[in-house]
């Protein structure tokens, strides 16, 4: 075999080997965040879904910073839509000191819930909307300046 054709084969197989490891590293680092017991936003920290309901397939996690409002987002999918809301929204009322900002009712299908509170940072406020269908559903988190008053 010719130097250049061993050559470019070594380049090349150095080249998959780098990609898969790069491929491998994502998926990982994915999952770890997909699977998190928790969820944080700056000093604030929230009981993942997944550790309240057990293990979902989480599509996706993402967080950014846009306006000093801190907003993360967590995809699912589920085929126990309605009883895994059911379960986490009561804990997040009865042991978290989340508030409904709107009466729940789990039964429309598609839906949203929203429940908020008071963030362990002065001034500022965590509000949690859950948007659901039939097949799943995006918690987004949203970490702001304001304050929450109840009725």
């Amino acid at each position: 075999m010719k130097k250049w054709v061993k050559a470019l084969l070594i380049v090349m197989a150095c080249i998959l080997a780098f990609v898969l490891i790069i491929v491998a590293s994502a998926f990982a680092i994915t999952n770890k965040a997909a699977n998190a017991p928790e969820y944080k936003l700056g000093d604030d920290t929230i009981a993942s879904i997944v550790a309240i309901v057990g293990k979902r397939d989480v599509n996706s996690v993402s967080t950014n910073t846009q306006n000093d409002v801190t907003t993360k987002t967590i995809k699912c999918k589920s085929a126990t839509v309605q009883n895994d809301l059911m379960d986490y929204t009561q804990y997040l009322r009865n042991e978290a000191g989340f508030i409904l900002t709107a009466d729940m009712d789990l039964t429309v299908v598609p839906s949203s819930v929203q429940l908020a509170k008071q963030s362990t940072e002065t001034g500022k406020i965590i509000v949690m909307t859950i948007d659901y269908d039939a097949f799943g559903y995006t918690i987004t988190i949203q970490k702001g300046v304001g304050t929450l008053t109840t009725n």
